[in-house]
């Protein structure tokens, strides 16, 4: 088994390395939720910027990854107390595996609030895409179907 280790932990590499990979596309893509949903827009002008995470995903793929990974680590015991170091090794590495994936999906963001043309102010988080939104940049606040995004100003 020890010789498979190697093995194992360069298959859990690329799994989680696999996880962020996209193909490239020229035209921009949106949610399926923002298809066929009436949008309305405002203009206005942003009024401060403040950069953060949208926090990531914890899911079953890096609590299982991280888990088999953990127990097959600590697999060299015999008796009673190598079951007990193989199941610690399993919790530790299921609870790492899952705080690697949480990282490894975190996106970064901004914190937009725009001072719309009608005087009222307004706030939305999204995450950084293409550019980033400064200090007195003219922009489209679109907003329906419970979602808003910030896009420059084109007129």
């Amino acid at each position: 088994m020890k010789s498979q280790l190697p093995l194992l932990v360069l298959a859990g590499g690329l799994a989680v390395a696999s996880v962020g990979c996209t193909f490239p596309n020229s035209r921009r893509s949106v949610p399926a939720g923002q298809a066929n949903v009436l949008q309305r827009s405002e203009l206005g002008v942003v009024t401060s910027v403040r950069e953060v995470n949208i926090e990531g995903q914890k899911g079953q793929l890096g609590m299982y990854g991280g888990g088999l990974i953990g127990g097959a680590a600590g697999s060299g015991g015999r008796g009673v107390g190598g079951a007990i170091v193989q199941a610690s090794s399993a919790v530790v590495g299921a609870v790492a595996g899952q705080a690697v994936e949480e990282v490894v999906t975190r996106k970064r963001a901004q914190e937009i609030s725009i001072r719309l043309d009608d005087g009222s102010t307004v706030t939305v988080t999204q995450e950084v895409s293409t550019g980033l939104f400064m200090d007195g940049d003219r922009v489209r606040v679109i907003n329906g179907g419970g979602q808003a995004r910030v896009a420059m100003a084109t007129n």
